[in-house]
């Protein structure tokens, strides 16, 4: 009998979310028990559990028709290297497939290497950007406010043409975690832009961002970070250069780069032009 007979497939629901955090604390991840339950509410969890019916390896879709998000593949130490973990980004593929949606994922620069012979193709890259504390930010012109929870409306539908799907649930979640960091754009009473926060593990994560410009971009993002305490993340199109060196000069630092891959896919489904940074790897 070999170890791996030990091990039992598990689906996983929210109730897996404070078991789930740890498995993601121990890669040195950022999510928090209330980003577990969002993804395991909204998604379907796989897992695996050993003898004693420790979580020991978890992974996730997320489903936005037309198209299904792969993440949180996890593996704790004293189980890697035995496959689990392509082993279970299978059977995301194959939760996808069967739901007639196409996977796409965000990828470390190793796990580009293990994907494309999956049929993975990149669609454009990322770099997330960290700052152990932000530098003062002078006030950005720009037409910027705070976004109030009667703007969500207005915000979804036009989120639902940047990004190509529908995420309301998502947003309407990640909206009450720190509303006093969501600021919308609008141009003649009309919203173009917006960013949402949520506290992290161990960073305070910014996005997502949508701008029509660069200017408005930092406006957002300045408006965001007023007044946060601690680390920050933002993961940022690598387009966005002018974005990319304003927090460069706040006191941000690439910390490590992602490529947004989609299968049999070049060409994303989100307007990447317009969104700057994106929810989170975890979230697409």
């Amino acid at each position: 009998m070999t170890e791996r007979t030990n091990l039992t497939e598990v689906l996983l629901g929210p109730a897996d979310a404070a078991e789930a955090v740890a498995l993601s604390a121990e890669a040195g991840w950022n999510q928090t028990v209330d980003d577990w339950a969002l993804m395991l509410e909204f998604g379907a969890g796989f897992g695996r559990r050993d003898r004693y019916g420790r979580l020991v390896a978890t992974a996730l879709t997320l489903p936005y028709p037309p198209f299904a998000w792969i993440a949180m593949v996890l593996v704790t130490k004293t189980w890697q290297r035995r496959g689990l973990a392509t082993e279970l980004l299978r059977t995301c593929i194959d939760d996808a497939e069967r739901s007639g949606l196409v996977a796409g994922l965000d990828a470390t620069p190793a796990g580009t290497l293990v994907y494309r012979p999956l049929g993975f193709e990149a669609v454009y890259g990322l770099t997330r950007m960290r700052a152990e504390t932000v530098a003062p930010i002078k006030t950005i012109a720009g037409p910027v406010r705070a976004m109030t929870e009667a703007d969500l409306d207005t915000v979804l539908a036009f989120d639902r043409k940047l990004f190509g799907a529908e995420r309301s649930g998502v947003l309407r979640h990640l909206f009450g975690r720190q509303p006093g960091h969501a600021f919308l754009a609008e141009v003649s009473g009309t919203v173009s832009g917006y960013v949402l926060a949520r506290e992290g593990r161990e960073a305070t994560q910014i996005g997502p961002l949508a701008a029509p410009d660069e200017s408005t971009a930092c406006a957002l993002v300045g408006a965001a970070l007023a007044d946060l305490k601690g680390a920050v993340y933002l993961d940022v199109g690598d387009r966005h250069t002018s974005l990319l060196s304003w927090l460069d000069d706040h006191g941000f630092a690439p910390q490590r780069p992602y490529t947004r891959m989609i299968m049999g896919r070049a060409k994303p489904y989100d307007d990447a032009a317009s969104q700057y940074a994106i929810a989170g790897p975890e979230l697409g």
